[in-house]
């Protein structure tokens, strides 16, 4: 499992790799970014429960992912078939379709460890 998430994170653009569970517990992380890898844990596993409610209360299904555009940079949060909570943040001017390309072949391949 980490080698998959570290192959992501050395993908040109990628500041930051986050993996917790649905209950916010941090399994994997690997950032050059100074906040807590802990409190991104919570917190994405925290927003991730709150947009599965909005879809479902509104009849559009279950969360699967988002992409968050900030000033400076994205986050991708992406939720895998086991519950887990794959979140990824990049500079704001590194290639969104390569980094979404790795992050699909890294979902593809954390989705088959058994």
């Amino acid at each position: 499992m980490n080698e998959i998430l570290e192959k992501l994170k050395n993908t040109s653009g990628v500041l930051s790799v986050v993996l917790t569970d649905k209950n916010g517990t941090l399994l994997y992380s690997s950032s050059s970014l100074d906040a807590s890898p802990m409190v991104i844990a919570g917190i994405a596993s925290a927003l991730s429960g709150y947009l599965n409610e909005l879809l479902e209360k509104t009849s559009m299904g279950k969360f699967t992912d988002t992409i968050i555009n900030g000033t400076t940079g994205r986050v991708i949060i992406s939720k895998l078939k086991n519950e887990n909570i794959l979140v990824v943040f990049m500079t704001a001017s590194g290639n969104l379709g390569l980094v979404k390309f790795a992050l699909s072949n890294t979902i593809e391949n954390l989705n088959n460890i058994k």
